[in-house]
């Protein structure tokens, strides 16, 4: 499977397809494709996955584009502004993507679902369920804003606000943890927890919080049309 990543702070991605070759994406990412391959509403791990999906934020279907009678490629992107990475996984090599952070992965992946712990899901900004990858094969994420890639290994574990998490290798370890105190809590403005990385494996940030993004676009709109407190229209 050959692709491109085409932009530069609002990135899009391209998959090329051989005849018969075939890949699938979250529902509602795509750009455009050409007429010779098709698209497929495909349903993993049965009513479960489905719902499962949905707990997660993301569709409950995912999409199945195929190459059916010759080349041709189908072109994808994420809702919010920000780049596109490509992840190679080994067999049985596992990568976690945050929950709206998936876009596409080729057909040898297995998708499936990592849940969280209870102080990670209410307290840590993340959601119940996340999506987990596994290889061998090929896999995209949107990531919002820049991407900081982290190299984390035995001496140097990390913290960092939970909002920023695009995804990360399943062999690191995940918890929520306090913030030093509850002066830094209330007054300096990271949130009450932040995520502890340790283990060894990649982890990767978005350089802007999806959440607080949003929250900041409401915002803005509400203070542009303040007269029935809805978001600014043209």
């Amino acid at each position: 499977m050959d692709y491109e990543i085409i932009g530069s702070s609002m990135q899009s991605l391209r998959i090329n397809l051989k005849q018969g070759e075939k890949f699938y994406s979250d529902s509602g990412k795509i750009l455009s494709k050409s007429s010779t391959v098709s698209m497929t509403p495909r349903m993993v791990g049965g009513i479960v996955g489905a719902i499962e999906r949905k707990m997660t934020g993301a569709t409950g279907m995912l999409t199945e584009f195929k190459a059916d009678k010759a080349n041709g490629y189908a072109s994808l992107s994420g809702v919010m502004p920000g780049k596109v990475v490509a992840i190679e996984l080994g067999a049985n090599e596992a990568f976690v993507a945050e929950q709206y952070a998936f876009l596409a992965a080729q057909d040898t992946v297995t998708f499936s679902m990592q849940t969280l712990g209870f102080g990670a899901t209410f307290f840590g900004g993340e959601g119940i369920i996340l999506q987990k990858l596994v290889g061998p094969g090929t896999i995209f994420i949107h990531v919002v804003g820049d991407i900081i890639e982290h190299d984390v290994d035995e001496s140097s574990a990390i913290e960092v606000d939970p909002g920023h998490i695009a995804g990360y290798s399943s062999t690191l370890q995940f918890k929520v943890r306090f913030v030093d105190n509850i002066r830094t809590a209330m007054f300096g403005g990271v949130g009450l927890f932040l995520a502890n990385f340790t283990g060894k494996g990649k982890l990767y940030l978005h350089s802007i919080s999806r959440y607080k993004l949003s929250a900041e676009i409401y915002h803005q709109g509400k203070l542009q049309n303040p007269k029935d407190n809805k978001p600014y229209q043209q």
